[in-house]
Order: C-alpha cells, then structure tokens, then sequence
C-alpha cells in the first residue's frame, strides 16, 4: 500500500504536488496555532490570576507600610499589575477569529498576532522584567534605610528577585526563539503560497 501512494505521488502532475503540499502546510499551521492559542490562554490565566490576587494585596501593604519608600513601591507595584492586566486584554483581543472571511484573512491576523507575541517576548524587559525589580527594590531600600539591622533577609529577597527575573527574561526570550518564530515563519511560508 505504502509503496503504491509513492508510486501514485510520483506520477502524479507537479500542479497536484503543489496542492498537496500546501493543504499539508495548511493543516501543519492550523495544527500550530490552535496550540499556540491554548497554550497562551493558560498564560494569560496565569499571569491575569497573579495581577489580580497582587493588585490588592500590595494597595493594601502601601496603605499599611510604616515606611515612605516602601508605601510608593508598594502602590507603583499595585500599578504595574494593573498595567500587566491591560497588557493581557490588548493582546487577548488580537487572536484571530477562526471563523474569519476567508482562510487567508485569518493567516494574515495570525500573522500580526504572532508578530505581537515576538515584540511583548523581545521587549520584556522594559515592560515587565524592569519595573517589577526596580519596584522591589524600591521597597527594600525604604526597608533597608527604616530598619538596617534587617539587611540580611533584605539582601536574600534582592538575589531571589534578581535571579527570578532574570529567569523570566531568558524564558521569554527561548519562548520568542524556539516557539513563536518558526510558527510565525510557518504562517509566512503558507500566506506566500496562497497568494502565489
């Protein structure tokens, strides 16, 4: 059987050949994006479940923290999970509706998704990574300057912080490389070839 569908493939016309192969591509891009779109929905939850448990729990500690330094950390922290909820919703609101016009529309808006995907993974440190440690920061050295018998714990809680974002860029950054590009170049290849 195997070797009559290569027999029956090589004879057939390279018009067939071509079809075939992209159907094949078509499939292999459906299969990736509809893996991409569940995997990000649980990142999404994830992330949106931190921002919203960390939004009112560091208002909270800004309202009850003795120190200056510590208060406005606190409260620009409370921000800037606000600000990662936004992030969420923008980018939530960018995922292709499979049910588009035609397939190739949908390509395309799975194209500028993935685009946006590259761009939040290559710029994580600015939105994300640097403002969570400088905030952190900001309340240790409020901490530090109150209480400076206590900069042991503090300098702990520094490396642990330091160390967790730095983990968190480079997972973005592998994220970006080794799963968002090759499916943003598959979607290219496949929008290439429908509008060849």
């Amino acid at each position: 059987m195997e070797k009559e569908l290569i027999n029956l493939w090589k004879s057939s016309p390279d018009q067939e050949k071509v079809k075939f192969e992209l159907s094949r591509l078509m499939l292999d891009v459906q299969a990736n994006a509809e893996k991409l779109h569940r995997d990000m929905k649980w990142l999404y939850l994830r992330e949106g479940l931190g921002a919203i448990i960390a939004i009112p729990m560091f208002s909270y500690y800004a309202y009850v923290a003795p120190y200056v330094l510590t208060k406005i950390a606190f409260g620009l922290i409370a921000m800037w999970a606000a600000y990662i909820l936004y992030v969420i919703k923008k980018s939530k609101e960018k995922i292709p509706d499979q049910f588009s016009v035609n397939y190739l529309n949908y390509l395309q808006k799975t194209e500028e998704y993935l685009e946006d995907q590259m761009r939040l993974r290559e710029n994580i440190i600015y939105w994300y990574v640097l403002p969570f440690i400088s905030f952190i920061y900001l309340g240790l050295l409020g901490t530090y300057l109150a209480k400076p018998e206590g900069r042991g714990f503090l300098l702990i809680v520094a490396i642990i912080c330091f160390w967790g974002s730095l983990g968190v860029y480079f997972l973005n950054k592998r994220s970006a490389k080794k799963y968002v590009k090759p499916k943003l170049e598959k979607v290219r290849n496949l929008i290439a070839a429908l509008e060849n």
